[in-house]
């Protein structure tokens, strides 16, 4: 096993070098990001910032 750091938390954490797709983030990370993209579609267009 390999370690590397998470590109959110900075955390390190095992990943397995013989993935067929490396892992950028750690398992609580990526399950955070799994929920949000899985809620993509509820998002309305008032929730969204504007950019000044």
């Amino acid at each position: 096993m390999k370690t590397k750091k998470c590109a959110d938390c900075q955390k390190e954490f095992e990943i397995n070098p013989r993935a067929r797709f490396p892992r950028k983030y750690c398992d609580k990370c990526s399950k955070k990001r799994k929920e949000d993209w899985e809620k993509i579609h509820e998002v309305k267009f008032e929730d969204c910032e504007d950019e000044d």
